[in-house]
């Protein structure tokens, strides 16, 4: 009969029976001597842990010596480890856990909310209009409240999978994929013509295709054969 360092009394003579404290009574010698001398027979085979994965041999004890579980209750903790972090079970290998958790990186690329305040008002203006246009179609003006920091301006195909956040659909002389308006974290807006078939003009003046264009407020898109976009920030 062994006495574990806090006074149990243990049936063990390696760990405490008891609360699984580690017994210093026996030597790395003699352990290794009462182990030559056991029969293979007679040995066990080991058992992983349920809680922390470590393999565990049935004839050293009843408590797991890494986090203290308890194999003849199967109960968590066994009092060694109790002022540790609890052990955490990973795939590649064994660690406990942080004390605090983790802040986790931020992915999403959409502007503060305090940033949000652009506001398109898309209209039809038949003034706009060339001679080869159609007539012009009778719509109310619609208001769109910029939400993402990337804006695709175009109309909608569903063949082709393309779903616009600006979608001009009446105006069929804009491109499918016409222009890109783009919200960035500090406020600003941008628009670029990214290839369309017609271009785009900014307070009616042609922009470049592929060339990043500062917006304000006040300023008025007009692309198609009669869409106009109005920019407002509120």
């Amino acid at each position: 009969m062994q006495t574990c360092p806090k006074g149990h009394s243990s049936t063990e003579d390696d760990f405490c029976s008891e609360c699984g404290a580690k017994i210093m009574g026996l030597g790395i010698a003699e352990l290794s001597s009462n182990a030559l001398n056991t029969p293979v027979a007679n040995r066990s085979v080991s058992q992983p842990c349920p809680d922390c994965s470590t393999p565990h041999e049935p004839d050293s004890g009843n408590f797991c010596e890494i986090c203290g579980y308890n194999f003849l209750t199967g109960t968590q903790g066994g009092g060694p480890l109790s002022n540790f972090p609890p052990i955490v079970k990973s795939t590649n290998s064994i660690f406990t856990a942080p004390t605090q958790r983790p802040t986790p990186a931020v992915t999403a690329i959409d502007p503060p909310l305090e940033h949000l305040q652009w506001e398109l008002v898309v209209s039809i203006d038949p003034s706009l209009a060339t001679p080869d246009s159609p007539a012009a179609p009778t719509q109310a003006p619609m208001k769109i409240q910029l939400n993402l920091g990337s804006n695709l301006i175009g109309r909608t195909s569903q063949a082709r999978a393309i779903h616009p956040e600006i979608p001009l659909d009446l105006d069929d002389a804009v491109s499918s994929r016409h222009a890109i308006l783009t919200l960035h974290p500090d406020g600003a807006l941008v628009l670029r013509d990214i290839g369309s078939s017609n271009g785009t003009m900014v307070n009616g003046k042609e922009i470049a295709i592929m060339a990043d264009m500062p917006i304000s407020s006040g300023d008025e898109i007009s692309l198609g054969h009669w869409t106009k976009i109005k920019i407002i920030r509120k």
